[in-house]
């Protein structure tokens, strides 16, 4: 008779290993956190490019980075772990299907969207440079969720603000929510950032110029 072979087992999960991990991936200045070094080197060991994937933004997200921004602590990388119930790259791996955006639902989607900002943030400031706005939209949303995405882009790209706030990006997600892609339903009632007012303006000069 033919014998069954036996079904591979994971390793047991360790609270141990996520310490060494940490340890491994921690900054050589203050190894209490984990700064972009060591976050890109988890994109590394995940086959996610830092750059342009969401993946890694939606893992740091789960791991409830808010402490510091473009860093996380050890407190909340083991606390983050334990709750994933991962140890090692291997099993964060087993869960990189998750991390697609697309399986957020409406108000964990504005959660995540809300934490990009914030976790974007340099030092004490507390915008975003339009450019860094101009090369994260891209990557957080697709036009399911916001379907003014690549118009917003280019006004915002020769519009004269230079720094945008956590209610301009906050309200653009709203935005796409509430407003026809031909913004036939926009009121003028003050209830928008003004970014967005003149985006809408915008789009009505150039629709006149056609």
């Amino acid at each position: 008779m033919w014998k069954s072979k036996s079904k591979k087992t994971s390793a047991p999960f360790d609270s141990k290993n996520i310490i060494k991990l940490f340890e491994s991936l921690a900054d050589e200045e203050d190894n209490e956190i984990i700064t972009m070094s060591g976050i890109c080197q988890i994109a590394e060991k995940l086959s996610i490019d830092p750059s342009n994937d969401v993946r890694i933004l939606v893992l740091v997200w789960k791991l409830n980075a808010k402490t510091k921004p473009g860093s996380i602590t050890k407190d909340e990388f083991i606390s983050g772990m334990t709750k994933l119930q991962k140890d090692s790259f291997a099993g964060l791996l087993d869960i990189i299907s998750t991390l697609d955006p697309g399986f957020l639902e409406k108000d964990e989607f504005r959660d995540f969207y809300k934490f990009v900002f914030q976790f974007s943030r340099e030092g004490t400031h507390k915008t975003l440079e339009k450019d860094v706005v101009l090369s994260l939209l891209p990557i957080v949303l697709d036009k399911n969720r916001a379907p003014h995405l690549d118009l917003f882009l280019e006004y915002l790209t020769n519009c004269s603000h230079t720094r945008i706030t956590l209610d301009q990006w906050d309200s653009f997600l709203q935005f796409n929510y509430s407003i026809d892609i031909d913004i036939s339903n926009y009121e003028d009632d003050g209830a928008w950032p003004l970014l967005l007012d003149e985006y809408v303006e915008w789009r009505k000069l150039e629709t006149n110029k056609t």
